[in-house]
């Protein structure tokens, strides 16, 4: 039967010509074309089409759009065309369950996704950009979790717009506080991953061994890209990247291949997976790579998985931003900390992206500074709400990133050990770590991304 789909999109010539290519097609039938918002809400109300196709429509941001679409018609489907430029954004709308396809719009794209949706419906995992079907790899049912199971965990990403800010070492005890923590009468189970591709330091701050790392699981799934094409009668040397994002589509990677990958700090029993040793390493790390080993995270069996990131605006940066549901925005009280901080923000806030989800942080903060939080955040234009967790600057910080020993490790008390759990215990309530009793309630009742979206 065929999949009725209703085109939304400002670009009614691009839509045209979508429609006449899919006269003849055995899985799609076009039910209508809209320009308008109103339009859209009109027609489907009254021709209740299967898929929707959003492109471009600059009354509201897509991914408000189709959760308002969704709350009024829970069956449909939705697929987000996007210009080259808007593929920046493309973690987010995967995030909200939205496929992602690429203009110029195939229409093989379109029949692949109605094959997918017809063949299970609840599936609401997107595809990268241009998704193809290319069977590559299968999971088991006892290795893979079904679609639309969702694993109590905390994905938080530390992210700082300027070098030297104390980003790794706020993850590194960020990371072994959770540790420490309890769920029932079990410790957490924590992962820490360093995004910062070429020159992260995570596992030196730990004093730990960098193999194997994220470029030893790059280099596994490349084999298995590889060992596909083959088999396919292809040269893999003559594939180029778009043509392997396609295939990477296909593959489905399991909570036990992460476990291959990962280092073990034995103090605290946290679990690190390491950036490359090699910066040279770093430059063979693609966008489908980082796409398959995060969606993998995301089905991981860890209770809070910590990102540590780069201080730039890489895709592997972005798409972390995308992934996690609590962000630590890192900065100095100094002028170029600040100003990097404000455009971040600005930049984040321009799309649509949930501003609850971020805390700022300000390391290093001394007793007589230039600028007062209050002052830092009227310039971040914060609600006067907003809290801004301070870490003083502290002797002991030094020492313990130079000894490779957290502080949250040692004895006794320091300034900004204190000020470290304060922003611990913000990000991981304590009511929330007995899954057993009235706290499991309180997990499931998380304000979802919908309530983020819409305040």
């Amino acid at each position: 039967m065929k999949r009725r789909l209703l085109l939304v999109d400002e670009d009614s010539a691009s839509s045209s010509m979508l429609m006449q290519q899919l006269v003849d097609s055995q899985w799609i039938e076009v039910c209508g074309q809209a320009t308008r918002i109103d339009q859209a809400w009109q027609m489907l109300q009254t021709i209740r089409p299967d898929l929707v196709l959003l492109g471009e429509i600059r009354e509201a941001e897509r991914g408000i759009l189709s959760q308002q679409f969704r709350l009024a018609f829970p069956h449909l489907s939705f697929i987000a065309a996007c210009s080259p430029q808007d593929l920046m954004w493309e973690p987010f709308f995967r995030n909200l369950g939205i496929w992602v396809v690429t203009k110029p719009v195939q229409p093989g794209q379109i029949e692949a996704l109605a094959m997918l949706a017809q063949s299970n419906p609840s599936a609401v995992t997107p595809f990268p950009p241009t998704a193809q079907h290319h069977i590559i790899a299968e999971t088991t049912p006892d290795t893979a979790y079904s679609a639309g199971e969702v694993r109590p965990k905390h994905l938080i990403t530390v992210y700082g717009p300027k070098g030297g800010v104390g980003k790794t070492f706020l993850s590194r005890e960020l990371a072994i506080y959770f540790s420490q923590q309890k769920r029932g009468e079990k410790n957490l189970r924590v992962l820490a991953v360093d995004l910062n591709l070429d020159l992260g330091t995570f596992a030196t701050t730990l004093n730990l061994p960098r193999t194997p790392n994220l470029f030893t699981w790059v280099q596994d799934i490349d084999s298995q890209l590889h060992e596909w094409a083959r088999r396919q009668g292809r040269d893999p040397l003559e594939i180029g990247v778009e043509e392997w994002q396609e295939y990477a589509a296909d593959v489905r990677l399991t909570p036990a291949d992460i476990e291959k990958y990962m280092v073990t700090h034995v103090e605290s029993g946290l679990q690190v997976l390491t950036s490359p040793r090699d910066i040279r390493h770093s430059f063979e790390i693609r966008n489908y790579h980082l796409y398959l080993i995060l969606e993998a995270l995301k089905q991981s069996e860890h209770d809070i998985i910590i990102i540590d990131t780069a201080p730039d605006t890489t895709d592997a940066t972005i798409q972390a931003l995308f992934f996690a549901e609590q962000v630590v925005m890192v900065g100095n009280p100094v002028v170029d900390s600040i100003e990097n901080i404000q455009r971040l923000l600005k930049l984040l806030r321009e799309a649509e992206y949930p501003e609850e989800r971020i805390q700022v942080c300000m390391n290093r903060l001394q007793r007589k500074e230039m600028f007062t939080l209050d002052e830092i955040r009227a310039y971040f234009q914060l609600h006067p709400s907003k809290k801004i967790y301070p870490i003083p600057d502290d002797a002991e910080v030094k020492k313990s990133i130079n000894t490779g020993a957290p502080m949250m490790l040692q004895q006794g008390r320091t300034a900004a050990k204190d000020a470290i759990e304060t922003l611990g215990k913000a990000l991981l309530p304590e009511e929330s770590e007995d899954t057993d009793g009235p706290s499991k309630k309180k997990i499931k009742e998380r304000p979802a991304l919908l309530r983020w979206l819409w305040g």
